[in-house]
Parts: C-alpha cells; structure tokens; sequence
C-alpha cells in the first residue's frame, strides 16, 4: 500500500532519504509545472523544483508544525518563485499599484478558500508579467484599467479581432496558471 503524505512526512523528519525519494518522485512534476507555468523557462522550472526539495531535505528537522504536506509545498513553491520575481523588481511594482483586479473568473470557490487573496493576485501578477508585451499590455489596459475593448483597439491602433484575440489568449493562458495550482490542493 502507498505511504500516505503524514507518513512519509514522518519517515523524512527522522532522515529516512527513502521517504524523501517518494515524496520527490510523488510532487517534484506538480513543482516544476507550476514553476514552469509562471517562468516560461523549462531550465529555471527545473532548477527552481531541485532548489525547493534541497531545501526541504536540509530542513526536514523543522518541519513538526506541518499538517497539510501539500500547503506546506505550495506555499514553499510560491515563495520561491516570488523571491525570484522579486530580484525582477516584480514585487515592487504589485506593492505600488492599488489595481483591484476581480480573479472570480479564474478559480473556483474551492480554491478561493484555500489560497489567499493577496497571494493568488500576485501569482497572477507574475503570470502577465511573463506575457508577450502586446498581450500584456492589451489585458492590463481592459482587466486592470477597465478600458472596453474597443477603446483598447482604436489606442493601440489594431483591430477589435486582435484585442479580443489577446485577451482571450491571457484569460487561457491564466486559467493553464490556475489549473496547475489546483494541483497543490487536490
């Protein structure tokens, strides 16, 4: 029968590397997808994933206060990639902007309970950040500006199709983004 998370969380508190073998083989897909979700960059998905569970066998002393493994991972996952994004000055700009952007459309009730706000608006912060320039700035202008579409098109110069075409490829591209968060909480 297959260990469960508590187990094999226990077997590694006690440095059993089996137990850290299992876990690894069991998430280190669902870390770097989430990773490479965000990124774009396969190599610094994979690196980030080999970094994270380093961490976690060098920390594994710490970890008594662990109940749910896979928040405990997500929120390590989270924290990596915003502590890489923030030597890209991303953090900075988030902080300083007071956009309210409604992230309903992304996620389910389910999800919106178990990850917090602050935090889901950030992972999708970094998400458009790592959109083609025109994508990004057509979908900031109508979600975080609120500009209709077709005010959006007669500014930049472009068809209502093109705007439209754009936004549609964001919200999927945000909805991929969500689908693999989701991972950390099923």
């Amino acid at each position: 029968m297959r260990p469960t998370d508590e187990e094999l969380l226990q077997q590694l508190k006690q440095g059993d590397s089996n137990a850290f073998d299992a876990i690894y083989m069991r998430y280190a897909a669902h870390v770097e997808a989430f990773a490479y979700c965000m990124l774009k960059d396969r190599s610094e998905a994979e690196d980030l994933a080999h970094d994270l569970f380093l961490k976690l066998w060098e920390s594994r002393d710490s970890l008594d206060g662990v109940r749910s493994f896979k928040s405990y991972l997500f929120r390590m996952t989270k924290n990596a990639l915003f502590d890489l994004f923030e030597r890209k000055a991303v953090r900075s700009r988030y902080r300083e902007s007071s956009r309210q952007m409604d992230v309903g459309e992304f996620l389910s009730e389910d999800l919106a309970e178990k990850v917090d706000r602050r935090d889901l608006l950030l992972i999708i912060d970094l998400a458009v950040e790592k959109m083609p320039a025109q994508r990004r700035k057509i979908f900031r202008m109508n979600r975080y500006d609120g500009i209709p579409q077709q005010e959006i098109a007669r500014k930049l110069g472009i068809s209502q199709k093109s705007v439209e075409y754009h936004i549609r490829m964001a919200v999927n591209e945000l909805k991929k983004v969500i689908q693999i968060l989701l991972l950390f909480f099923i």
